[in-house]
């Protein structure tokens, strides 16, 4: 559920409201009539918003939590400190405005508060008297109230000053704050509160609620009237830990405050709070910040290598969190969302194209969306992928077609680019490019051509083969192509570089020893051609040893005539060094380990004990 009754909901789920009246406040006055037009998209997001100035629009949580401590009643009259952009009055002024129905079951909307008398609105309507000290926040949060009309009807009274000093009028039912005073709220506050009344405000890193609870003996005046009198007072003060707020600016600061508002310590005593209570707290908080700080500064992506996002025009940050968390590229999108909150940066995210690997933190991610995406993607070659399913992929993910892959890399794919690159001057004229595609991840424009595509993975090839490996070919009297198809047996067969080198030792020695090589990828891949199967996903029965197929390495000898696959460096090395031993069998069990034999007889006991059910 989006919008404004998501919100509502999160807030009532978690415990945070709970009050009918309250509730149906947050319903009528819609917070994103009080957010700037650029946050509209995140105006019911659960986290402050930036109104200027220095100021933000409080989390929904703070007011719904500070609302019910208020507990705002019809009628009553409630000084609102620190209007901000409005939402907090215009939410009072709904609740204390009278009944939405009334007693013969008509609905009093503006219309008819309007016909009533000017006495008649004064005996049954609240007031809410608000107080904003910033001049430029005072004509906005006015014109966002009058949207809904409290100004006019006289519901809200609207005072642009400051309030630590002197506060208009009074006495009041209840005060409420919006920004956090220093070690005690100001005495005006305290002097223009009805005995009964309350007053809900942050002091440091607390709210609290001070109920007044008598006057001083023998005052008959509603409201303190002195300093003194104010000490005299008799509170109940109550303190609710773990917040944040703006600092409330008053008129001198609070090293200098007049000696008669220091309170006097017997007459402002709080609560004392048992010592494993305070630990208890500075450990949620010691908890919680790690939590935060994890999900931050710690990647958690869920998937391996990288991963291309489209970040469309006009999602605001709540969407784009979302977007990424579905995505696996995030795991939280209210962290996401209060990040970038905090950062002040939440309306500078940019549509685009973005590529991302899998350690990305969510700093290095809003880094990216401020700067605006790209016109390139990524594209992953993993190790020992054949140009068939290379094209398969370039299809799925929208690249080129699966055909016009297949026909510029097949059959005589080395001379259109044998000009280009001197690494396939070995390879037979009409031979594909099998085995010369190096596995990789590239970065590529959308638009980019197939054929600077495949030139960009033989760039890669002629990187990879160094001339210091392309000396040991010629010093070894063997040809590129040759390493490039027995690099591609070895690729497809073992998994560890140190068994690497020992198969490729085997193979050279067999070939030297004219024994057949009997590998078994060469089966597969040579399945492969005459159907519709990928290679290498199924097993090789006794009948698949005797396809008529040059691939066969089971009935022809040699070499294939050419790669199986696309190999990687290692497999490449391990064809170009091979390791000599005295074995002339292997086989891969199915927990990868690779098994090696000296004898015929002694590789038959390794296949009954490995391979066979």
């Amino acid at each position: 559920m989006e919008g404004k009754e998501g919100l509502v909901q999160e807030l009532i789920n978690g415990g945070y409201l709970k009050t009918p009246r309250i509730i149906d406040a947050f319903r009528a006055i819609a917070r994103a009539d009080f957010v700037l037009s650029e946050y509209a998209q995140e105006a019911y997001g659960n986290y402050p918003l930036p109104i200027g100035y220095g100021q933000t629009i409080s989390q929904p949580l703070t007011v719904a939590f500070m609302l019910e401590l208020l507990d705002p009643q019809e009628g009553e009259k409630i000084l609102d400190i620190g209007a901000g952009s409005g939402w907090q009055t215009a939410l009072l002024a709904h609740a204390v405005s009278e009944s939405q129905t009334n007693a013969d079951g008509t609905q009093n909307n503006a219309d008819n508060i309007q016909r009533m008398s000017a006495s008649s609105r004064r005996r049954s309507a609240g007031h809410v008297v608000t107080i904003e000290r910033i001049s430029e926040l005072c004509e906005y949060a006015r014109k966002n109230i009058e949207k809904y009309g409290f100004i006019s009807r006289g519901v809200v009274e609207f005072f642009c000053q400051d309030a630590t000093a002197e506060i208009p009028d009074g006495p009041y039912d209840k005060i409420i704050a919006a920004a956090a005073a220093s070690r005690d709220i100001p005495d005006e506050w305290r002097r223009k509160l009805k005995v009964g009344g309350r007053i809900v405000a942050p002091i440091d890193n607390s709210i609290w609620r001070f109920t007044k609870k008598s006057r001083p003996a023998g005052s008959g005046a509603r409201f303190a009237s002195t300093e003194v009198e104010a000490a005299e007072t008799e509170w109940k003060e109550e303190e609710f830990p773990g917040f944040a707020f703006v600092p409330l600016v008053s008129r001198a600061p609070s090293s200098q405050l007049p000696a008669s508002r220091q309170r006097n310590k017997k007459f402002f005593s709080r609560p004392l709070l048992p010592t494993s209570y305070f630990l208890l707290l500075a450990f949620a908080a010691f908890v919680a910040f790690a939590a935060f700080a994890y999900q931050i500064y710690w990647p958690h992506a869920d998937f391996r290598g990288s991963k291309s996002i489209m970040i469309e025009q006009g999602l605001g940050s709540r969407k784009i969190g979302a977007f990424l968390k579905q995505g696996g590229v995030i795991d939280s999108k209210w962290v996401f969302v209060t990040y970038v909150s905090l950062k002040g940066v939440a309306s500078d995210l940019k549509p685009g194209f973005y590529i991302w690997n899998d350690t990305v933190t969510i700093p290095e991610l809003v880094r990216d969306l401020r700067r605006g995406g790209t016109n390139e993607r990524a594209i992953t070659i993993p190790e020992g992928w054949t140009t068939r399913e290379i094209a398969e992929y370039f299809l799925r993910e929208n690249i080129v077609s699966q055909n016009d892959f297949l026909r510029l890399v097949g059959k005589d794919g080395v001379s259109r680019f044998r000009a280009d690159f001197s690494f396939l001057t070995d390879a037979p004229q009409n031979a594909g490019l099998e085995g010369y595609l190096f596995p990789d991840t590239y970065r590529i424009f959308r638009d980019a051509s197939l054929e600077s595509i495949v030139a960009k993975t033989l760039t890669n090839f002629d990187r990879k083969l160094t001339s210091d490996l392309r000396e040991e070919i010629t010093r070894q009297k063997k040809t590129i192509f040759d390493i490039v198809r027995m690099a591609s047996l070895i690729e497809k067969e073992v998994v560890s570089d140190e068994d690497r080198a020992i198969v490729s030792g085997i193979l050279w020695k067999r070939l030297r020893l004219s024994i057949p090589l009997q590998v078994d990828a060469t089966v597969l891949y040579a399945k492969s051609l005459t159907s519709h199967l990928s290679p290498f996903t199924s097993r090789v029965l006794i009948e698949d040893t005797l396809i008529d197929s040059p691939y066969n390495t089971y009935k022809y000898y040699g070499l294939p005539p050419g790669p199986i696959a696309n190999s990687g460096i290692s497999a490449i090395r391990a064809a170009i060094y091979p390791q000599e031993s005295d074995y002339f069998y292997y086989l891969s069990a199915p927990d990868g380990r690779t098994i090696f034999s000296r004898t015929l007889e002694e590789h038959n006991a390794a296949v009954r004990k490995y391979l066979t059910k």
